[in-house]
């Protein structure tokens, strides 16, 4: 079955803000992949579960045309308040019934979001809108894996971090969908035999102590512990012990944050 989550309101205003946009090489090692058989120009490009857009952004320099999909109305509407490009059209929906023509795609991604799909139903759907040659590349990275680096420290902020984790883990915070993505999808089924399969990029980017915990707030097993308990100050917690850590005061302190990447490219069979 799919499954609805980053849906409400507040939640969804957090992932906008908080959540890193995606390097840009992140996306040329995608499109390296689909210009082996199928060469520039490209038309169109669709991004399931495109959340706030941070993914659906960089296809667009690429692209005639992208279509940002998400099945929270939220979150389209966060896309579109943060959408500078007139070739990107979001629009809300499942990713298990794709708005689209049949063979009329060049590249079908997700980003951080098909561990929540009907993996059955997406791929027909991806396989029906591909042109042949046309590619599909599932990415992500395990947000539980989450490295935290300010020299000498970084040793103990990721412990501090991987404690929080462990908290949300005993409380059965995280569900099904989360524990398939902190894997980097290693178990998942793939639709062609034209596949394979990288993991050695990464996401790095500097961040403040306020604007790292404000990207924690925007994790599901996290929405899922404040809905147990509501009057819980755990983030204020962690928050304090990395201040304490760091021998600072101000939560304007820098963070080196590092995710690890995983991608998982495939293309539909063509002449």
């Amino acid at each position: 079955m799919a499954y609805r989550r980053f849906e409400g309101v507040d939640h969804t205003a957090k992932y906008a803000r908080y959540r890193p946009m995606w390097p840009s090489h992140v996306v040329e090692r995608v499109l390296s992949y689909l210009e082996e058989k199928l060469p520039a120009p490209h038309d169109r490009a669709v991004d399931v579960g495109c959340g706030s857009g941070q993914f659906t952004q960089l296809l667009a320099p690429h692209f005639n045309h992208v279509t940002g999909i998400d099945v929270s109305d939220n979150q389209i509407q966060e896309a579109r308040k943060m959408n500078q490009c007139k070739n990107i059209q979001y629009s809300s929906g499942p990713a298990e019934t794709l708005p689209l023509n049949d063979h009329s795609v060049d590249l079908v991604t997700s980003a951080s979001a098909a561990h929540w799909f009907d993996l059955d139903k997406f791929y027909t759907e991806v396989d029906r809108v591909l042109k042949p040659n046309g590619c599909v590349a599932l990415l992500g990275y395990p947000v539980r894996r989450t490295a935290v680096d300010a020299n000498p420290n970084g040793i103990l902020l990721t412990q501090l971090l991987s404690d929080f984790d462990k908290l949300l883990v005993d409380e059965n915070c995280w569900e099904k969908g989360n524990f398939i993505s902190h894997d980097g999808y290693k178990d998942l089924l793939f639709p062609y035999s034209d596949f394979v399969r990288d993991d050695c990029l990464t996401l790095e980017y500097e961040a403040t102590l306020d604007n790292f915990i404000g990207y924690l707030r925007s994790w599901s097993g996290y929405i899922k512990y404040m809905e147990k308990y509501p009057e819980s100050g755990i983030l204020e917690t962690l928050r304090d012990s990395m201040l304490k850590t760091l021998n600072m005061t101000s939560s304007e302190a820098k963070l080196n944050v590092k995710h690890n990447v995983f991608i998982l490219l495939g293309r539909k069979p063509g002449p």
